[in-house]
């Protein structure tokens, strides 16, 4: 009877979703940190995902541009995830739509308007690219691995952690240890 009892509780216990899996983390209502600062609860990019009533999965990502003043980029892309891969095509007019943040403010229309003409023209010859972003476990860490077709520039890894909404983490830089000095020996 005991053993009844704790099988039909083991069965119907949600299990935790896999660090690796996308749409368990999407379905958890997870958001993806980049490069996680725990004590500062900072990220070097946040993506949100959101499914729509016919199933299209959007992911709306905020990304650190610059460190001072606090610059920021939000754009939002259509996606596919399935298992440990999220697979996108960024289109030049889902970067015109982009919004950028100066101090977590948003700049008004014809100011964001000038910056995201210039970073479509910089960013114009990789728009229309599939860009595939895969996770995996190294060493105990959470890591996103990411290629875009038609480039052969490896892009490097980066640690990344599923974060809920509430949890209180923004993009921003990551805080950096103070610089430490061998003591000094007395004379």
């Amino acid at each position: 009877m005991i053993f009844a009892i704790l099988l039909a509780a083991a069965t119907s216990a949600p299990a935790a979703p896999a660090q690796t899996d996308y749409p368990a983390g999407i379905r958890a209502g997870k958001l993806l940190c980049s490069n996680p600062d725990p004590a500062a609860k900072t990220c070097s990019n946040i993506d949100s995902f959101i499914r729509a009533a016919d199933g299209t999965l959007t992911d709306t990502g905020e990304t650190l541009l610059a460190s001072e003043p606090l610059v920021t980029l939000e754009t939002s892309v259509i996606v596919h995830a399935e298992g440990a891969t999220n697979c996108g095509v960024l289109e030049l007019a889902d970067l015109k739509k982009a919004r950028v943040r100066v101090n977590g403010e948003l700049l008004p229309p014809d100011r964001n308007a000038l910056v995201v003409d210039k970073i479509v023209e910089k960013m114009s010859p990789l728009a229309g690219r599939k860009a595939c972003e895969t996770l995996h476990m190294d060493g105990g860490k959470l890591i996103k691995s990411a290629n875009m077709e038609g480039v052969d520039v490896k892009i490097p890894d980066k640690p990344v952690a599923w974060i809920a909404p509430g949890d209180g983490y923004r993009v921003a830089p990551t805080s950096a240890a103070p610089p430490t000095t061998p003591e000094q020996p007395k004379p």
